[in-house]
């Protein structure tokens, strides 16, 4: 068995060697079966060698953001991503990659080789094209309002409101229709010209940003409603949105339970959790319920909170 440390260690060589045009070295390293997957198509080992030797010489280097070790008896994979640096040379410039690296090894019964060489683009440009795939099947997640936004809204006075990663704008779009003043942020383009034309079959006016939510300067007391509703369980994040809330404003959430979502990466709350991140305010709904999460199929914990800034 290998560990952790030596998984990543074995990664990152052979990942060295490639950006070294190091034909041996990399080539040492892979099993007779070895597949390179990037990232629809898949390669063998002769096409690997015929790519580093198209570039004999150009040497890169790469700095590590994020990596993980998955370990199995016989079999060890790394996932990271990367940055690489590629030199400007007569005919290029100098440009840096956001790439997904995933490196399975297999033991063969007396080394480990590595099988499989999966890439896949990273960055925000990457991130934007996969909700943008997404959101244009408009497959796997509920297509109208949440029922809880929903639930939550009756009677309550509108204002100004912010729906933060909204996609397609189901529950902007229902916001407007209730009177609301509504703003919607989203990384997708795509998203956002969806909801841009059904706020039009609608007559209602609907104000997209398209922009990182990651990144976004949400503002100081600027909205009467500030909806996150599966858009993650950031901490940071939901700091900085209350910021943006209104004194006497609100703040509504639905995501994924946390028992859910263990182990997924996806994140998720556990019961308590984002009532803690709310000292001060005004506790409407705070719940990790059994329900049908808006995301998915089936059942599953869901966690619902409505909170008013005091």
């Amino acid at each position: 068995m290998l560990d952790e440390a030596a998984v990543k260690a074995k990664s990152h060589a052979f990942l060295e060697a490639i950006d070294h045009t190091d034909v041996a070295a990399a080539t040492a390293e892979l099993s007779p079966s070895f597949l390179r997957v990037d990232p629809a198509r898949y390669y063998d080992t002769k096409w690997l060698v015929a790519s580093l030797e198209s570039r004999k010489g150009a040497t890169r280097t790469r700095t590590y953001k994020d990596e993980r070790i998955e370990l199995a008896p016989n079999l060890a994979v790394f996932m990271g991503e990367s940055i690489e640096h590629v030199p400007a040379s007569a005919t290029h410039p100098a440009a840096e990659i956001d790439r997904w690296h995933t490196l399975t090894w297999a033991y063969d019964g007396s080394a480990w080789k590595l099988a499989q060489w999966t890439s896949r683009d990273g960055g925000i440009d990457a991130e934007r094209e996969q909700w943008n795939s997404t959101l244009r099947r408009q497959v796997g997640f509920k297509i109208t309002v949440n029922d809880f936004l929903a639930q939550w809204a009756k009677g309550k006075k509108p204002g100004t409101a912010l729906d933060v990663s909204g996609g397609q704008g189901r529950n902007s779009v229902w916001l407007a229709t209730q009177g609301w003043k509504v703003t919607e942020l989203d990384l997708s383009d795509v998203g956002l010209e969806i909801a841009k034309k059904a706020a039009l079959a609608k007559h209602v006016k609907l104000e997209t940003i398209e922009a990182d939510a990651d990144t976004y300067d949400f503002g100081t007391a600027k909205w009467d409603l500030v909806t996150l509703i599966y858009a993650g369980s950031d901490h940071d994040e939901i700091l900085r949105l209350q910021r943006s809330v209104k004194k006497g404003g609100w703040f509504v959430i639905e995501f994924f339970g946390k028992a859910t979502t263990a182990g997924s990466g996806i994140g998720g709350f556990a019961p308590g959790e984002l009532a803690a991140l709310f000292p001060g305010w005004k506790i409407e709904t705070d719940e990790v319920v059994e329900g049908t999460p808006d995301w998915g199929s089936g059942k599953g914990q869901v966690a619902r909170f409505a909170a008013q800034k005091m």
